[in-house]
């Protein structure tokens, strides 16, 4: 896994972040590796195509085992908060075969209730499995302890709730958000931020004096960074599917370089593609690139959904493309945030639940809904209650 990940890097860095390598002993110790790597698969070739098989077979095997194993709940941080007689609290964190973590400290040094969420990777190959909410106590002294997660926000805001009716209304604030309230970690103002990201049009509002309809557009330049996510979530399925043939036809370069270092004659014979053209030489090869296709396909349609939030002086329904995502009533909405991730999520929290926007192409477009969503809500709570809206 280590390998993989560090060639997976030294392929796409240049491409997915515009990081160029300047560890000429890395660089070189790379290389090395790689052709010793592409001798291998020359070496073993009539083989390999079973041994991609198998590999592949073995990744989507390792990927179901850590998915149940996410289930089960072993990827999950156990941790419990006690209050002492004394009035103390006392932290625990019990991890899956080591002795418990144990902690104290006094009510008066918390500083706020952080809200952040964590990737879980796991298995193997350590593929992303799910990402999960987290509640930290955030004490004076800047260091931070993890009471409550989970895959539920819901879950992580009862958890919240608890521990304000006991410890009293520490602020609350999520991590990496934007929006205009004290939930959020960097306050927005709308004016200028809609006049700084409106010329992207990025985002609609069609809007009446009773509805509002709020929705993200695709425009072109999307296409680009649709192409670098999907990339960089099925990195595992690029690489394999791209270095299998061109690593056999360098291997033989190598051998030939070999036999004529031993003394050999050696005519050296330059291929005159570099692989691009193996699946369709046996039918394996083949099945996986349609395998790897189908999901970057699935991947780049989930990135690219259209979120819509309609919305009313009674409701709020959000859906992703014909999908519904929730609804709360207008008036129970506290707060609009966005968080800025590797996929920016938009989160609408309200006093009977919350309803998340996910997978939106960057943070702009992001702060841009977020925008017109706060301004729309606001417009129909300080509205003149009307019987006849629906």
């Amino acid at each position: 896994m280590t390998i993989y990940g560090s060639l997976l890097k030294l392929m796409w860095r240049e491409l997915l972040s515009g990081e160029v390598p300047n560890n000429e002993s890395a660089n070189i110790l790379a290389i090395l590796l790689f052709l010793l790597l592409c001798w291998v698969s020359f070496t073993f070739r009539t083989v390999s195509q079973f041994v991609v098989v198998a590999f592949f077979v073995f990744w989507l095997v390792d990927n179901l085992i850590a998915q149940q194993a996410l289930r089960q709940g072993k990827y999950i941080y156990q941790v419990y908060l006690y209050q002492t007689p004394t009035g103390d609290l006392r932290w625990q964190l019990q991890l899956p075969g080591r002795s418990p973590r144990t902690i104290e400290f006094k009510p008066e040094q918390m500083q706020s209730i952080g809200v952040r969420r964590r990737e879980i990777r796991g298995g193997a190959f350590q593929n992303r499995l799910a990402q999960v909410w987290q509640a930290q106590l955030v004490l004076f002294d800047g260091s931070d302890w993890t009471v409550e997660e989970a895959q539920n926000l819901e879950q992580v805001r009862q958890a919240i709730a608890v521990l304000q009716g006991v410890l009293g209304e520490i602020p609350v604030v999520f991590e990496n958000s934007y929006g205009v309230d004290n939930y959020a970690l960097t306050h927005l103002n709308l004016a200028k931020t809609m006049g700084l990201l409106q010329p992207g049009k990025t985002v609609g509002w069609q809007q009446t004096a009773r509805k509002s309809h709020i929705f993200s557009r695709w425009r072109l330049r999307h296409s680009w960074s649709l192409a670098r996510q999907i990339i960089g979530e099925s990195g595992f399925l690029i690489f394999v599917m791209t270095m299998v043939g061109i690593m056999t036809q360098v291997g033989s370069l190598v051998e030939q370089g070999r036999q004529s270092f031993m003394g050999n004659d050696v005519y050296f014979e330059l291929p005159s593609s570099l692989g691009f053209t193996w699946p369709w030489q046996d039918w394996r090869f083949g099945v996986l690139l349609l395998l790897a296709i189908a999901v970057m396909i699935h991947r780049g349609w989930r990135l690219s959904r259209v979120k819509h939030c309609t919305l009313d002086q009674h409701f709020m329904r959000a859906s992703l493309d014909n999908h519904p995502l929730g609804k709360l009533p207008t008036q129970s909405i506290d707060s609009v945030l966005a968080i800025d991730t590797s996929s920016p999520t938009i989160l609408i929290l309200g006093q009977q639940g919350s309803v998340i926007l996910p997978h939106f192409q960057n943070l702009d477009e992001a702060l841009l809904y977020t925008c017109y969503l706060t301004q729309a809500i606001d417009q129909f709570k300080t509205a003149d209650p009307d019987p006849q809206s629906k």
